[in-house]
């Protein structure tokens, strides 16, 4: 292999065969290339080897999307440089390498402070305004942190804040891409926009990308096309990210109850009002049921940043947890006397609730909040030693149609008809909450896979939204392929055979090889 950076794939290597769905593939070569013109050259030598190449940055997706079924690993953890800054108008906007993960681009946004080496004078011009202006950050806000920047946008994830800020789409305004040809392209926002509700890709013998097959927003353009993707396109080497101000007040609020219809109620009277005053709002609104908090109970054993939080009695049937932004501190206040008011009169504990004010101690909530998944992981790895064919099954439903209380209760009851043992939790807002099983056996895994049919088929039935920001991989393949109009997966085929005409860029995902 001429490419310096390519090593076989040996033993030691054995993490980078999967990720957090549980899967494991396998692979002939890996390599950690730390800039651009490294990921170019090896890309160029796969496509003219004819070898397929699984792109991976922090390992955290539980899709399978990064887990390799043959070919090379092309993991770019290692670029993970901020490249520069630039101020335009009242703006800040700044760019990164794929490999740049969630957790330190909060924190050196947070200290105003980066490694500059490289950066020009413009960068550093804007650089300069930034540390004098008012705090700023990127509202995408996955559970997961360490979560690299280049795998949120290949998934178009957004977090338990995308209640208030939006679709991840909005704050993203260029991509750095390596297509299936080898070639490097950049694309700004707005530079190709849609006409006459189709794209025409910039590529030799491309087809028409029509936005209303693809259900992409009819005001977009081309570099919504990559967004969510999950590198069937191009492989994302940098990304330039739009900054918004930072609230200056960020308060988080926890309600708990005994009963759980107390709780669904409300979670249902929530999402009938804005909440909104002057300059505040409600960020977020998020639910866990009592089986997950039994599993963050045992986890807060082990796990040092949960003890700053006080213990959830195992009397309680779940929680809400409600963070609210915004510039004044009254504003704020007003709006959490009427929750407390609200939740009072749902019948939750006006006795034991949690309030937390400020980045740093939001930042421990935001802990509890992603002990959900970690805890549910834990359990899961203990059935897995027992069989090893047993994978990370969730879903990623939204189901905006009906009410949050009907859309769990029809969780609960089917999982209890068929004698399997889920845990919930996830976003109130469009009932997009996360139902995880969790097997102690092979069975049990089968029923929760067909039980994860069953709601993916009701749900596109019903007009809900089945894969929301987790992806599809290749754990969710079939899934895709089953509630997927054929008109549709014929066009994405095109596109794809337009973009990648080996089909060497993430062979597996979505689509079989």
């Amino acid at each position: 292999m001429t490419t310096e950076w390519i090593q076989p794939f040996e033993a030691r290597f054995e993490d980078y065969l999967r990720d957090e769905s549980k899967m494991s593939g396998q692979a002939a070569s890996i390599s950690f290339p730390e800039t651009k013109e490294a990921v170019v050259a090896i890309v160029r030598q796969m496509i003219g080897a004819s070898i397929p190449i699984t792109v991976q940055g922090g390992k955290t997706g539980i899709c399978g999307g990064a887990v390799p079924l043959s070919g090379h690993v092309l993991n770019l953890s290692c670029l993970n440089r901020i490249l520069g800054l630039r101020k335009i108008g009242e703006g800040y906007f700044l760019k990164v390498q794929a490999g740049v993960r969630l957790d330190e681009l909060k924190k050196q946004l947070y200290k105003r402070s980066f490694e500059t080496h490289g950066w020009d004078e413009e960068s550093l011009a804007a650089l300069a305004a930034f540390k004098q202006d008012n705090a700023y950050f990127w509202p995408p806000e996955p559970t997961e942190t360490s979560a690299t920047i280049g795998g949120i946008l290949a998934t178009n994830a957004q977090g338990i804040c995308g209640y208030l800020y939006g679709d991840t789409r909005q704050y993203v305004e260029e991509l750095g891409l390596i297509d299936g040809r080898g070639n490097e392209i950049t694309i700004p926002r707005g530079e190709y926009k849609l006409h006459a509700q189709q794209w025409i890709l910039p590529v030799e013998e491309s087809p028409a990308a029509n936005s209303d097959i693809l259900k992409l927003q009819q005001d977009g353009d081309w570099l919504d096309l990559y967004l969510g993707s999950e590198g069937m396109y191009g492989i994302i080497v940098d990304a330039t990210l739009r900054l918004i101000e930072r609230p200056q007040e960020i308060w988080g609020v926890a309600f708990f109850s005994e009963g759980q219809d107390n709780l669904f109620q409300f979670a249902e009277e929530l999402s009938r009002a804005a909440y909104k005053e002057g300059t505040a709002a409600i960020a977020a609104i998020e639910y866990i049921d009592k089986a997950t908090l039994d599993y963050i109970r045992k986890l807060k054993e082990v796990a040092t940043n949960l003890q700053a939080l006080p213990s959830v009695d195992e009397k309680y049937a779940g929680m809400i947890y409600i963070e609210l932004h915004g510039e004044q501190e009254g504003d704020i206040e007003t709006i959490a006397e009427k929750l407390m008011e609200l939740s009072g009169k749902c019948g939750c504990d006006e006795e034991f609730t949690w309030a937390l004010s400020g980045v740093e101690e939001i930042e421990k909530m935001r802990a509890f909040r992603h002990a959900a998944p970690e805890s549910i992981n834990m359990a899961l790895e203990q059935a897995r030693r027992s069989d090893p064919r047993i994978m990370k099954l969730s879903t990623d439903i939204t189901m905006p149609n009906q009410s949050f209380g009907k859309v769990l209760t029809m969780y609960q009851h089917d999982a209890r008809e068929n004698g399997a043992e889920i845990a919930i939790f996830g976003h109130v807002a469009g009932n997009h909450v996360h139902v995880n099983f969790l097997p102690k056996n092979y069975e049990e895994y089968v029923v929760g896979k067909k039980l994860i049919e069953k709601w993916t088929i009701q749900a596109a039935r019903e007009g809900g939204i089945v894969f929301s920001e987790h992806g599809v991989g290749k754990i969710k393949k079939e899934l895709f392929k089953l509630v997927t109009d054929h008109e549709v997966l014929s066009h994405i085929h095109k596109v794809k055979k337009a973009m990648d005409p080996k089909n060497v860029l993430n062979p597996g995902n979505r689509f079989d090889e």
